[in-house]
């Protein structure tokens, strides 16, 4: 009869021991190849929030100004087509402190264009948008058409709880109180801050005229150190994208960013997000020839 022999109780631990390291192996590279697929992902995200933030604010910055059929008339009222704030401060308001706001206004597609209008009443009735030329006794267009008369169009941008918000129509305008048109839009998250300079031709004249005015910036500064908005052709947006998930790095990832309009090295932040600067210079295709 054969004896049949099993493992010795030291065999047995010494091939738990094997399975335990082969088994803290495998763990250790599934934690990894997660730790890195999470900071690909939120580094890709962060890209793109970055990339879409700029690609809204560039394309409503271009068309401030714009104001398609009441371009020429009377009627059409002497406004700012531009303007922002610097740093808000205002606790409660909805703005994240530190950060700058950009107030548009114009035809943005946001607004409806109002009902077909008959044109065939006197030119002279101030609410009429058919008439090209104010000299002219009467309109010269169909008699029904469709046109823009909405002139208190205004898009506001800033941040709110981190995220890129627009504003549709006159912030505190109490005479816009239950507008349809007017929207609060949380467009992109993960947009930390801010910063918007305003590139100012100072060659124009104070009434905003051509002067020798060369369209060229003569430099750049911040809303409240505008001279004439109206004499503003470019502007320069800086947006401070971090990512929404936190712990990604071992440690607090040091950053340079605009502190008091002051470019700041070596910013130590509290958490262990990534953070990506986007800057891009935008004209005002409006405020040019």
């Amino acid at each position: 009869m054969n004896k049949q022999a099993g493992f010795s109780l030291v065999e047995i631990m010494i091939a738990l021991l094997i399975g335990l390291f082969l088994l803290g192996g495998i763990l250790q590279m599934f934690s990894a190849n997660q730790q890195t697929y999470r900071m690909q992902s939120s580094l890709a995200r962060l890209q793109e929030n970055g990339r879409i933030a700029l690609d809204f604010l560039a394309r409503d910055i271009r068309i401030a100004g714009y104001w398609g059929c009441l371009s020429g008339l009377n009627s059409v009222p002497s406004i700012t087509d531009i303007d922002g704030t610097d740093n808000n401060a205002v606790a409660g308001d909805g703005i994240d402190d530190g950060t700058d706001t950009i107030k548009l206004k114009g035809v943005f597609d946001l607004f409806v264009l109002a009902p077909p209008l008959d044109c065939e009443k006197p030119a002279s009735t101030p609410s009429s948008c058919c008439k090209t030329d104010p000299s002219l006794t009467v309109n010269i267009c169909p008699s029904l058409v469709n046109c823009y008369r909405y002139t208190n169009s205004t898009l506001t941008y800033k941040i709110n709880a981190s995220v890129l918000q627009q504003d549709t129509g006159e912030v505190g305008d109490p005479t816009q109180v239950g507008d349809p048109n007017r929207m609060y839009n949380g467009m992109i998250e993960g947009i930390q801050d801010m910063q918007i300079l305003y590139g100012e031709d100072t060659d124009m004249n104070m009434d905003c005229s051509k002067g020798t005015s060369d369209y060229a910036p003569n430099y750049y500064v911040t809303a409240n150190s505008v001279v004439k908005m109206c004499r503003v052709v470019s502007i320069r947006i800086s947006l401070l994208a971090v990512t929404l998930d936190d712990n990604l790095t071992p440690q607090p990832i040091p950053y340079t960013y605009y502190v008091n309009n002051v470019l700041t090295n070596n910013i130590i932040p509290a958490d262990r997000k990534i953070r990506r600067v986007f800057n891009t210079t935008i004209a005002l295709r409006n405020h040019l020839p």
